[in-house]
């Protein structure tokens, strides 16, 4: 679930006491209170290595269709340690055994029972495998015994639900796109459903990226755009403005459940990053568009402010590791947001459930993580020609 809000003027100290609907709950703290906490390592559980070699790799061995993909869907592995590797442009999920061995092959295109027209997302629920369809809209449980549950959701007056899904409670949280224009943020709306498919309400509304137009030179998304990004980790609903370093959370319908924030770095000047990213991105055009390239963007408004983050994830084991934006990573000029849309390798920071600093840990270069568990990460490669492939590392805690 990935788009959302503006905001960004609450720092530091002003951070200190967040209300939820269930009182006061004391998060982070000023800078001074939150140096004196544990940081680092010295936060039992927290993740302080990850294995550069990874432990389990798909997709890698030529000639081989099952390990041929094609728009990788946020691989994860099941509780028993099967990897499964959902593929939108196959229409299937694929599993495969702890040691690589392909296992089968869930799915295909088309209406039926187990079929898809559009992978929009897929997830584990314990053991099970639920996946979302946005085009047909609907949830497709595939349950250990072989057997498979289809639960359509309800149509109303609420966004399309293309942008992603998750577990939450019984039911899901789904969310789309709900307004869109040029000059300004698109909105998203994000929506709690039953098992039975029906609505419970809207879970948040928040601001996706901003749109601008240049005429005759094209538009989309500003070079540098903001976003949100939204997280399901089964009993809570994760959600940030990377303008903001605060992520929300709330577990149903008008139900907040305290913020988590953190002290961002020091980054560049607005107008610095803009022409790091523009030179960039001219560089890389074939040489008889990088004028048109060069000029469409410098067509764009210049922003005010830069995002703090660009992506992040939930560990089990209590722990948020938030990616810090990068310009000439993460900026949409250069195509973040389109292929893979979460940024590749680099320093992670860590922050605990309650708001203490826990350290940063390094993600291996050119890895799209997708899934943390308690004792690896799963991510995506993408080769120079964007051929795909699924790891599996293995991470160290305190």
């Amino acid at each position: 679930m990935y788009g959302m809000l503006h905001c960004r003027a609450r720092r530091g100290c002003a951070l200190r006491s967040l209300i939820s609907l269930g009182g006061t709950i004391v998060l982070g703290g000023c800078a001074a209170e939150r140096d004196a906490a544990p940081v680092g390592g010295s936060v039992p559980g927290a993740p302080l290595e990850i294995e550069a070699v990874p432990e389990l790799s798909v997709g890698v061995l030529g000639g081989d269709p099952h390990q041929e993909f094609d728009g990788l869907v946020r691989p994860f592995v099941l509780p028993d340690g099967r990897l499964v590797a959902p593929s939108s442009g196959t229409y299937d999920i694929r599993l495969f055994a702890s040691q690589g061995e392909f296992l089968e092959g869930l799915g295909g295109r088309g209406e039926g029972p187990g079929e898809f027209m559009r992978l929009s997302a897929a997830w584990p629920r314990g053991d099970t495998i639920e996946a979302f369809d946005s085009e047909l809209r609907r949830v497709t449980r595939f349950l250990p015994n072989g057997s498979t549950e289809v639960f359509p959701i309800s149509s109303g007056e609420y966004a399309s639900l293309g942008l992603g899904a998750g577990p939450l409670g019984r039911g899901w949280v789904l969310g789309g796109v709900a307004t869109a224009g040029y000059g300004q943020r698109d909105r998203i709306a994000v929506h709690h459903f039953d098992r039975d498919g029906g609505h419970l309400g809207e879970l948040t509304s928040v601001g996706g990226i901003v749109r601008y137009s240049a005429g005759n030179l094209g538009g989309g998304p500003e070079p540098m755009s903001p976003r949100s990004v939204a997280v399901s980790d089964g009993s809570h609903l994760y959600f940030g403005d990377t303008l903001e370093p605060v992520i929300r959370r709330t577990s149903a319908p008008g139900m907040a459940a305290g913020e988590i924030a953190w002290e961002p770095p020091e980054s560049l000047s607005v107008r610095d990053a803009l022409d790091e990213v523009i030179d960039l991105a001219a560089s890389r055009a074939p040489a008889d568009q990088a004028s048109a390239t060069r000029a469409r963007y410098e067509a764009a408004p210049v922003p005010d402010e830069l995002s703090v983050f660009w992506d992040f994830l939930v560990d089990p084991d209590g722990f948020l590791w938030i990616q810090p934006y990068e310009p000439l990573a993460h900026a949409f000029a250069l195509g973040a947001g389109y292929v893979g849309g979460v940024g590749n390798g680099g320093a992670w920071s860590i922050v605990t459930l309650d708001g203490r600093p826990a350290g940063s840990i390094e993600v291996p270069e050119g890895l799209e993580l997708t899934q943390i568990s308690r004792t690896s990460v799963v991510g995506i490669r993408r080769d120079e020609l964007g051929v795909e492939s699924v790891h599996v590392h293995r991470i160290h805690r305190r």
